[in-house]
């Protein structure tokens, strides 16, 4: 078998507990010249069909005639990029997660497809006499006959009955060889738009005679006139928009052979509504320029080491090697129809061939993957530490105009969409036709497309939200994260990923060079930068613009906001029982007679945080959930809130239930609404000053699409007042009229049982303060507290990232949290409360057990206990929490995970965001 190949394919499928999903298949002559690692593919699986990702291809050898065949490539176009391919096995090791779960996240949306059994009626069947059959199978018979073949779920529609009778009467029918089984798939749920297009099919010599032959069919000769202006096909919409013609006098110039009609592939453009204006870029500041040299001097070096190395552009050069001649391939063990080992042992075994080099392995330390890029990943990767409107994105701008230069691609990660409207624009204007945008508020054709056209190489920058980091980047040159400390780059959902330590792991495939910008860093990435494992650069001043006398954009120093925090004790004292202090209140009334906008920033959605009865103490909570429910104003009439039109909510599993007039335990009339929310804070500031224009902008009022851009604009052209919203506008947005923030409850989140609370709310404080006086000397924040001497809201006062550090990374050594560990959470989830609490028992044991057996010191576990939600969705949580040393090996921990191996039910978290 000297010319036969042999894939390795991850499977979108399960094979059973503790199963990897990954088999081996021979593949078809017709294939073999085509077929490449990274592509999507159909394979049999048992009785049915499925589709997996190729990992690797290897010469056939003497066990390949065991082996079921490869069916067939399920899209001809799609493939991973090498580095994706690599960085898939890391994350499924890394998170504890199946192989094609991460495979997936690198696929574009919406080709995943399904394979469903059909039954169509044989020769034999249909000229069977339908009397001599038994009911059920002359039903089946019948329907089959007219309606021609059918899958099985049409079918259960329409004759009923049970699944095991019906496959009974499918089996009977082919057993006597009525009807034969298939397959069929579903179709993918986004493809490429094809529209209908026209071109002149004549040269501009000819055209004046063509013309003449028309002189009696003017609507065609206006056709003709039209196209001839056109310098590529147009869309039949556009030629009847502006000709009126039908499509009858088109289909008449193509038989006349004057125009060619034809199917083009349409774009579907994110930005083709978005509004750009000419981006001057200003000149540097001192720091700015010192920051850009010295990024792009390593990004000049790893760009002549991987020239020298043989590697650019390697994905267009030599996509994945020449497969036929990869004879120096390791064997696999021996295969068979569903042969598979553990995933662990089947990586180690994997041969070379995958991304033309190298092997798909996981390292177990970074060092590991350094010798792989052959160079040192610390000095690559940069954080960059500027105060709020210290002219970050500037230097982005800058580094990613040199990584284009030296033929490189650029990925700019963002935490929020509502962040990402804004900057959208600003890169749009510096790089125009080379931007291309990824994140979930787009629809899925423009996802689609968007991914394609970032596969092609066709656009070199890509920005986007969390998932942007696996963006198919063949010539990924460089890496920014925005907002690095964001906890919302962690994913919710298996795997459970980080997307700033996938983006640095994607760096180390790639030779790229990283930028991790903040002004407040995450602890644990400042502490890498105090050890040297990272590259510290620091902006020091918040940076203005002008115009100097040269009419060129000019940068000049500005004074960060004053800062003051109001202690709402004493507001209480004094008889104030306003959710506004004094001291908010007429700062409130100065900014407007100024003309300038105002923040009121809220970290809680609603009305009002929960329901009370004064005189039992009953507080209404959600059936499925611990959680308690949230009054929210109904807003059919969006002119005036109404209290009297309320709905209770659950922030945890969104069940909804209508406002009570009595308690529910006590039958009182005397239950109230406690807490407040976003929305009360729009009814109380329209009252205090009802000629202000108040905009809402929570996740509540931004659900739609084309709600960010909608409000930003609202915000940029001065047609609103006071802004209120939670944390979605507390970063990022560059808001020039903004000269007054007030967070209304700062208290919200600082004393949560989580080791990060007080981090979370130093940082919350600090980039929503950083929204003020972007443009003057004249910004002011007001910060309201019940609790103001807390170091978090200390520090945010003096804007003293430094002095917030040392007291945090103090309280993290003493206790251990991270960076002095790192840190797994295991969460089960019951129907019952008793069992919840067995099974996280039963795993603490075990894991207690599998520490003093491989005699890991140092290793500790916290818990088991109820989780801080103890209910949602109708089932008892339960967690507990692994405690491994910062110095521990990759390796142990990812053994110690694969043998535990917990039941259904567990969520495994490995360096978790959060602990609640």
């Amino acid at each position: 078998m000297p010319n036969e190949l042999v894939a390795t394919v991850a499977l979108r499928a399960s094979l059973g507990p503790h199963r990897p999903a990954v088999l081996s298949y021979r593949v078809p002559q017709h294939l073999c010249a085509q077929l490449r690692p990274g592509q999507l593919v159909w394979v049999p699986l048992r009785r049915s069909r499925v589709q997996g990702v190729v990992l690797q291809l290897e010469p056939a050898d003497a066990l390949a005639g065991a082996l079921r065949e490869l069916d067939d490539l399920a899209d001809h176009e799609l493939s991973l990029t090498p580095a994706g391919l690599k960085l898939a096995p890391w994350l499924a090791t890394t998170y504890h997660a199946p192989l094609y779960d991460a495979l997936a996240l690198l696929l574009p949306p919406g080709v995943a497809q399904e394979s469903e059994p059909t039954w169509r009626a044989t020769p034999t069947g249909l000229a069977a006499e339908l009397g001599a059959l038994p009911e059920r199978e002359r039903s089946v018979l019948y329907y089959l006959r007219l309606h021609g073949e059918q899958g099985e779920r049409a079918l259960r529609r329409v004759l009923r009955g049970a699944d095991a009778e019906l496959r009974a009467t499918y089996a009977a029918l082919a057993e006597r060889g009525f009807v034969a089984r298939g397959t069929k798939a579903s179709r993918p749920a986004v493809r490429p738009r094809m529209v209908r297009c026209a071109r002149l099919a004549i040269s501009t010599a000819e055209l004046e005679a063509a013309l003449e032959s028309l002189s009696r069919a003017p609507r065609q000769a206006a056709v003709l006139r039209w196209l001839a202006q056109q310098s590529t096909a147009v869309p039949l919409s556009s030629i009847t928009a502006a000709t009126q013609a039908s499509s009858t006098t088109l289909r008449e110039l193509e038989r006349r052979g004057l125009v060619q009609l034809e199917s083009q592939e349409q774009r579907r453009d994110p930005l083709a509504n978005t509004p750009t204006s000419s981006d001057q870029p200003p000149m540097l500041t001192a720091d700015q320029q010192r920051a850009y040299t010295t990024i792009v001097a390593v990004l000049e070096h790893r760009r002549q080491e991987r020239d020298s190395r043989g590697l650019a552009r390697e994905d267009q050069r030599q996509q994945y090697g020449d497969a036929k001649n990869c004879g120096a391939c390791a064997p696999l063990p021996p295969r068979g129809r569903g042969g598979a080992m553990p995933f662990d042992k089947l990586r180690d075994r994997l041969p070379k061939g995958v991304g033309g080099e190298g092997h798909l392995e996981l390292p177990n330390d970074l060092s590991t993957m350094r010798d792989q890029v052959g160079a040192d990943v610390p000095s690559a990767t940069f954080l960059l530490h500027g105060v709020t409107g210290s002219g970050k994105t500037e230097v982005y701008l800058r580094v990613i105009a040199r990584a284009l230069r030296l033929g490189r691609q650029a990925l700019v990660l963002v935490p929020e969409i509502a962040l990402t409207a804004q900057l959208v624009r600003r890169f749009a204007a510096r790089f125009p036709g080379q931007l291309a945008v990824l994140h979930s508020a787009l629809g899925l054709g423009e996802r689609y497309d968007e991914w394609r056209r970032l596969r092609r190489g066709e656009a070199r920058v890509a920005i986007g939200s969390r998932s942007a980091v696996f963006a198919p980047l063949p010539d990924l040159g460089l890496i920014v994260v925005d907002e690095e400390h964001e906890l919302s780059y962690k994913h919710d959902s298996s795997p459970r990923y980080h997307a700033r330590d996938v983006a640095l792991q994607l760096a180390a495939l790639t030779g790229s060079v990283t930028i991790l910008g903040s002004a407040t860093p995450a602890v644990e990435s400042f502490q890498r930068a105090q050890q040297g494992d990272y590259q510290l650069l620091t902006l020091h001043e918040r940076v203005g613009g002008s115009i100097g006398v040269d009419g060129l954009p000019r940068s000049q120093a500005l004074p960060l906001p004053r800062v003051r925090i109001v202690d709402m004790r004493h507001e209480l004292q004094e008889g104030n029982r306003s959710i506004f202090s004094q001291a908010l209140q007429q700062a409130l009334r100065t900014s407007l007679e100024r003309n300038e906008q105002s923040i009121l920033f809220l970290n809680r959605r609603g009305a009002a945080s929960f329901i009370l009865c004064r005189d039992c103490g009953h507080i209404i909570g959600c059936e499925n959930c611990s959680s308690a429910m949230t009054v929210h104003y109904d807003e059919h009439d969006h002119e005036q809130t109404q209290a009297a039109s309320s709905t209770l909510i659950c922030h945890s599993c969104a069940a909804r239930a209508p406002m009570p007039y009595i308690c529910p335990a006590c039958l009182s009339r005397r239950i109230r609404s406690f807490g407040i929310g976003t929305q009360r804070v729009v009814e109380e500031v329209t009252a205090l000053l009802p000629n202000a224009r108040v905009l809402r902008w929570d996740r509540d009022s931004s659900g739609g699409k084309g709600a960010h851009e909608r409000m930003l604009d609202a915000m940029l052209h001065g047609e609103v007042d006071i802004l209120v919203g939670t944390q979605m506008i507390a970063k990022g947005l560059d808001l020039p009229l903004v000269g007054l923030v007030g967070v209304v409850a700062a208290d919200t989140g600082l004393h949560l049982p989580d080791f990060r609370s007080g981090e979370r709310a130093f940082q919350l404080l600090t980039q929503v303060a950083g929204r003020a006086g972007r443009r003057s000397a004249e910004g002011q924040v007001i910060i309201q507290s019940y609790d103001p001497e807390h170091y978090a809201l200390r520090a945010a006062q003096e804007h003293d990232y430094a002095a917030f550090f040392s007291q945090e990374i103090a309280f993290r050594r003493e206790t251990g949290y991270p960076p002095f560990s790192r840190l797994v959470r295991f969460i089960h989830a019951a129907s019952d409360a008793a069992r919840a609490q067995r099974e996280a028992e039963h795993l603490a044991a075990q894991l207690e057990r599998s520490i003093k057996q491989r005699k890991l010191n140092g290793w500790g576990i916290v818990g088991p206990a109820p989780a801080c939600i103890q209910r949602s969705r109708g089932r008892w949580r339960w967690h507990l929490i692994l405690r491994v040393p910062s110095h521990a090996q990759e390796a142990a921990l990812h053994n110690l995970l694969d043998d535990l191996l917990p039941a259904p039910g567990w969520i495994v978290d490995v360096d978790p965001v959060h602990v609640l």
